[in-house]
């Protein structure tokens, strides 16, 4: 490295007469010279801005020894380069010993090239090590952002888990409720309507107060579907891990992303859709999330809160002319300048306030990006807004959506559920159910859906359930919990193969996700219908129709 540019060297003088000729030798090799006289000045400079190189005067070897112990003890004080000058060869043990990188002698290496020399080789140094520094540095903030996201993995995925089963029994009891309701208001309405009832009929009509009822239900239900909404983006979120691939439909990814990051939209902008037809990407789709959800949220900080009918957040997408699939974030928040614009991408660049971001957000939307084959673009002008363009190569034509991880929203199977009609309940013979669940308003709940037209029989234990099966009984269906703390639903499964095979092909596993290796692999090899939590009562019953017909 040569001594024209510009990395200073601290000189920490000595009271020796000496130290003048050090400080003229140094300064004629390196034009950007700090010097000072004073120890304890010396000390917190290197602390707190610590130089490439400090050049002590060991003229006085007690006292430079002493500073070089308290530079070394001090947090960051072993990637200080201290460059010991002396004109005694004899003090080269003792200085080194002392903890100095390097010495010059003076002396010996005077005033030309060797003194030249000496101090490029120890500003080149010093320059290396502050680059390997930066890049531990990078590295560290990486695995600190990858810890981060991988424990706002796990707790998301665990909140969605310990949701689940509450929201589960929630809409499956407000569904029933619904439909007796409906029921009634029928049958009242039937009977005010005959000529009793105009006869008699007094005051408000019972009717009128079960559509009331009725109608508080179906708020009701619009708020557990929104919670579940919720829940469903918190899953996808939570499996940024997962490195699968398959066909994603990005505009589904940006509705879940939107979700996530209403708190920090609905105070500063309308959100604005503008969805062309789109085929699906090859991506990963947590990652894709993790991507769009950077994108949004930025796009909202850029905009100050209060004049959220005056902003906007406007997600569109489209094909180009060489058919991939374009996601574009526009935004009319503060712009970014344009020195700014070539290095957002940059790792540690940011331009929010300190603390308020690591600046690796963009750099790994970038890092995602190109990884799945696409590209991350720009525009901006400040005061004008930004907007940001993901540009992903379209799946393969061909292809068909690939099978829903196991977790995803959308089981193997599926079906949307829906209102069931009042004829939809008279059905065919009523059939055997097995419900084994350890969450007994689930169960409950369950078992009150399907009464109506079957038969069912409710326990908390895989165990208990094998002990009836291997008693003799039978059952046409089999809704089981994938994860219980005696017996899992997984081992209930295995032990069914050798117990009574045709039992296992009648079984179904509910779940709220599937968080554990064993989980994830066990339904990825087996071939059985699957329920997610929290599920409404039309699809449990369509669900349970469909295994008793497959005898």
């Amino acid at each position: 490295m040569g001594c024209a540019e510009s990395a200073a060297i601290l000189l920490l003088r000595g009271r020796a007469a000496a130290s003048e000729r050090l400080e003229a030798l140094i300064r004629r090799h390196v034009p950007d010279v700090g010097v000072t006289s004073d120890p304890e000045r010396a000390l917190e400079q290197c602390l707190r801005e610590p130089p490439p190189v400090l050049a002590v005067d060991w003229s006085d070897p007690a006292g430079a020894a002493a500073l070089c112990g308290r530079v070394r003890a001090q947090p960051g004080g072993e990637a200080v380069i201290v460059l010991a000058l002396t004109e005694r060869d004899a003090d080269i043990d003792g200085i080194l010993a002392a903890g100095a990188s390097d010495v010059l002698l003076v002396g010996v290496e005077g005033d030309g090239a060797g003194a030249r020399a000496r101090l490029r080789v120890a500003r080149a140094r010093a320059a290396r090590e502050a680059a390997a520094r930066h890049a531990l540095a990078q590295t560290q903030a990486r695995l600190v952002l990858a810890g981060r996201m991988a424990s706002v993995g796990t707790l998301a995925a665990g909140v969605a888990h310990e949701i689940n089963n509450p929201l589960a029994f929630v809409i499956t009891n407000v569904d029933a409720a619904i439909r007796r309701i409906a029921s009634l208001d029928r049958r009242s309405s039937a009977s005010r309507s005959g000529p009793w009832g105009r006869a008699h009929g007094e005051g408000r009509a019972p009717s009128s107060e079960l559509s009331e009822v009725l109608n508080l239900l179906e708020d009701a239900r619009e708020g557990a579907e929104r919670v579940r909404l919720i829940v469903r983006d918190l899953h996808t979120f939570s499996r940024a891990e997962d490195d699968r691939r398959g066909p994603v439909d990005v505009r589904r990814v940006l509705d879940s992303c939107v979700h996530m990051a209403m708190n920090e939209i609905r105070h500063r902008a309308r959100v604005v859709r503008s969805f062309d037809e789109v085929p699906p990407v090859e991506a990963n789709e947590p990652r894709l999330a993790q991507v769009f959800l950077n994108l949004i949220v930025n796009a909202a900080q850029a905009i100050p809160e209060g004049l959220a009918e005056q902003n906007e957040i406007e997600l569109s997408t489209r094909r180009d002319a060489a058919g991939q699939v374009v996601v574009a974030v526009r935004d009319t928040g503060t712009g970014i300048a344009s020195e700014a614009l070539g290095r957002i991408f940059d790792p540690f660049y940011t331009s929010k306030e300190e603390g308020e971001g690591l600046g690796l957000g963009l750099a790994i939307c970038h890092s995602i990006v190109t990884a799945l084959g696409g590209q991350i673009e720009v525009e901006s002008r400040p005061g004008e807004g930004s907007t940001f363009r993901v540009v992903l190569p379209a799946a393969g034509t061909g292809e068909a959506r690939a099978p829903a991880a196991p977790g995803d929203d959308a089981p193997r199977w599926s079906r949307e559920g829906g209102r069931l009609a009042a004829a939809e309940l008279q059905a065919a013979p009523r059939q055997r159910i097995l419900i084994i669940d350890d969450e007994p308003l689930l169960t409950r709940a369950i078992a009150g859906t399907l009464e109506p037209r079957h038969e069912t029989t409710a326990t908390a234990s895989a165990r208990d359930a094998l002990a009836r099966i291997r008693a003799g009984e039978r059952y046409d269906a089999i809704l089981c919990d994938l994860m219980m703390p005696d017996m899992t639903g997984m081992d209930f499964y295995a032990s069914l193969a050798e117990l009574a095979p045709e039992q296992q092909r009648r079984v179904v596993f509910l779940t709220g996700g599937a968080f554990t290796e064993r989980s994830k692999a066990f339904l990825q090899q087996v071939d059985a219908r699957l329920l997610m939590k929290p599920f409404d009562a039309a699809t449990l019953l369509s669900l349970v129709d469909e295994v008793v017909a497959s005898r």
